[in-house]
């Protein structure tokens, strides 16, 4: 592999070996799809770098008691090892392929969406759909911590347009223990985006004195 190829596929591996940490990642999955489109490789390559090189080195993580959920450090040359002679690991992908397998499909929706934007459309497209993934995976009324009316109201009109869009991707991320809740869920993205946002749901209520 050429300097040049590993410094492309650097930033995917790292995006993609996010998806396997040990911690809530699907409201993250449209920042794997930006790297990924930002790679400028086709669906084939992708497809080939997420389960013939990240997949068989990052699995372990998610099957451990003690996973990392910070960050994953694969080691390179089992990398760029697998992605010179690697194949696909049709035996670990049927056993535990379904533990990211919803999430890997969701990204490259994302990643397809994205490949005809431009850098500033890019961003505000990827922004808008972190929001709605925040406000659709946590608690549907919760405070969502860290985010602003500003930051809300910055893409809410990008918000109201993908977001019918982006619901079965999220609905297709649930669990099945999730699904049941999934209209409580999709209404409250729908509360988001209407109107002047509940600041309820916003930020933290502090008790008066």
């Amino acid at each position: 592999m050429s300097p040049e190829d590993l410094k492309r596929r650097r930033p995917v591996w790292d995006a993609m070996s996010d998806l396997f940490l040990d911690t809530e990642t699907r409201w993250d999955v449209p920042l794997v799809a930006r790297i990924c489109a930002d790679s400028d490789y086709d669906d084939a390559t992708l497809e080939r770098i997420f389960w013939v090189e990240v997949f068989p080195e990052a699995i372990p993580n998610m099957l451990s008691i003690f996973g990392e959920w910070g960050a994953l450090d694969l080691p390179e040359a089992s990398l760029i090892s697998r992605a010179k002679l690697g194949r696909m690991p049709w035996v670990r992908q049927y056993l535990w392929g379904r533990m990211v397998k919803s999430e890997w499909r969701a990204a490259l929706d994302i990643t397809r969406w994205l490949r005809p934007l431009d850098k500033d459309r890019r961003t505000q497209l990827v922004d808008a759909l972190r929001l709605c993934g925040r406000r659709y995976f946590e608690a549907p009324d919760e405070p969502l911590f860290g985010v602003s009316q500003e930051d809300v109201d910055a893409v809410r009109e990008i918000m109201a347009d993908i977001w019918p869009r982006y619901e079965p991707l999220c609905r297709s991320m649930l669990l099945k223990s999730e699904t049941p809740a999934q209209a409580a869920r999709a209404s409250a993205v729908r509360r988001l985006i209407d109107a002047a946002a509940s600041p309820s749901l916003l930020k933290p209520q502090h008790p008066q004195d």
